[in-house]
C-alpha cells in the first residue's frame, strides 16, 4: 500500500443541511413549521397535494385502466390488519430489556422463564420471550455500532473544519 493514501470522507458525504423535498415538491412539515404556517400557506400546500394525488391517479389509470387504478388506491388506503395485538403488553420491549439488563450474569432463557412465570402478557411461551429478548439485544447492539461509526465519520469529516464558537469557548474554559 505504499504510495496510496486513505481517502478521508468529506463533508458533502453527509446529507444536506436543508431538508429535501417530497414527491409533491414540498418540504416536509415540522411541528414548528406547522405552527408558523398561515392559513393561506396551508391552503396552498393542501391544493398542491390534492393536485399531485389526482395526477398520480390519472397516471395510474392510464397505465392500468381506471378500475384497476381504483382497486390499487383502495388497497393502498386499507389499514394494515396485522399488528401487535391486544394480548401483548404495550411496553413489552422496554420490560424485556430492563429485565435482561437487571440480570447481568443470567442467561436469556432463564430470564425469559422468570418473566413468563411472572407476566403472562409478555409472550406465549418462554421460548417466544427469549427470542424477543435476543432480537431486542441484537437491535440495540446494531444501533450502538451504527452510532459509533457515524460519530467516527463525523470526526473524520470535520477534522479540517475551523473551530466553532462553542468549541472555542469550551477550550478557553478548560485552560
Amino acid at each position: 500500500m505504499e504510495g496510496r493514501e486513505l481517502k478521508m470522507p468529506t463533508r458533502p458525504w453527509y446529507p444536506p443541511v436543508e431538508s429535501l423535498k417530497d414527491i409533491f415538491g414540498l418540504h416536509h412539515v415540522t411541528i414548528l413549521g406547522a405552527a408558523c404556517e398561515s392559513g393561506v400557506e396551508r391552503q396552498r400546500r393542501v391544493t398542491r397535494v390534492k393536485a399531485g394525488v389526482l395526477e398520480a391517479f390519472l397516471a395510474a389509470s392510464q397505465h392500468l385502466g381506471e378500475e384497476v387504478a381504483r382497486e390499487l388506491f383502495k388497497q393502498v388506503l386499507r389499514r394494515p390488519k396485522r399488528g401487535a395485538g391486544k394480548s401483548i403488553a404495550t411496553d413489552r420491549d422496554a420490560i424485556l430489556l430492563a429485565a435482561f439488563d437487571a440480570a447481568p450474569g443470567e442467561s436469556i432463557a432463564s430470564v425469559a422463564r422468570k418473566l413468563h412465570a411472572k407476566h403472562q402478557r409478555l409472550g406465549n411461551t418462554p421460548a417466544a420471550i427469549a427470542a424477543q429478548i435476543r432480537k431486542l439485544v441484537q437491535e440495540r447492539k446494531d444501533r450502538e455500532y451504527r452510532r459509533r461509526v457515524e460519530a467516527r465519520r463525523w470526526r473524520m469529516a470535520m477534522r479540517n473544519e475551523p473551530p466553532s464558537l462553542i468549541s472555542g469557548a469550551l477550550t478557553a474554559r478548560k485552560k
